[in-house]
């Protein structure tokens, strides 16, 4: 291929890779296990089927997905069925996955509990994205827990909040480091804890991560927050 070409096709799917339904897109394709039609697909994220094969025409013109015609025994235009490309697991993962194993790997090498290794350095990182208050003050409760929510959107999660009494929940439906946490979960997932807790400290600490529970099913994992009062 010639390097011009190579180059379009890596922007095509940095861009087409860059949307949260999109990636969503290509987490449900690659659960499913075989092909999906649309209309699935649009109920499982959601969204009208014309919108949904949209975002599925932009993923195949980056070669991300492929489709064929559903089979049919009787006349009339064929339903159109879309699976993900051999070559969609290397991209989705974007230059970040040998980098990332690499790290994982010398973090667990490094230490007799990695996972507290890790966790910690996420609370460095936690406290450093987050915003730093003046001493003495705190973010309310509510306001903590909408700021977590944004920080786990500006990590490329896809956060879905809602209310168990006082406690919110985040169902997380795209981790973008999902390969890497089912390799090793005490590390990456360790790690996102942390995050969340020195996040939550740095927010006035009124916000309490009452747990991080990864997998709880194929393409969900979920974060427990609560008010640290309740």
């Amino acid at each position: 291929m010639h390097p011009t070409d190579v180059a379009a096709l890596r922007e095509a799917r940095y861009r087409a890779m860059a949307d949260p339904v999109r990636r969503r897109l290509l987490r449900l394709l690659e659960d499913a296990g075989g092909p999906c039609d649309v209309e699935r697909l649009s109920a499982a994220v959601d969204l009208h089927p014309n919108t949904v094969r949209g975002h599925l025409e932009i993923l195949q013109q980056a070669g991300l997905v492929e489709t064929r015609p559903q089979p049919r025994q009787t006349p009339g235009r064929p339903r159109m069925l879309y699976s993900r490309s051999e070559e969609s697991s290397d991209a989705s993962a974007g230059g970040y996955r040998l980098l990332a194993e690499m790290l994982t790997t010398t973090v667990k090498s490094a230490g007799e509990n990695p996972a507290d290794m890790a966790r910690a350095a996420g609370r460095k990182w936690g406290e450093y994205l987050s915003e730093q208050l003046p001493p003495g003050r705190a973010l309310p409760p509510d306001e903590a827990v909408r700021r977590i929510g944004q920080l786990l959107e500006d990590i490329g999660f896809e956060p879905r909040p809602h209310a168990e009494g006082d406690t919110t929940v985040f169902d997380l439906v795209d981790c973008p480091f999902r390969d890497l946490a089912r390799d090793h979960p005490d590390v990456i997932c360790s790690l996102h804890l942390g995050l969340l807790q020195g996040a939550a400290e740095a927010l006035g600490d009124t916000a309490m991560i009452e747990a991080l529970q990864p997998f709880v099913a194929p393409s969900l994992c979920r974060a427990v927050v609560r008010p640290r009062s309740s």
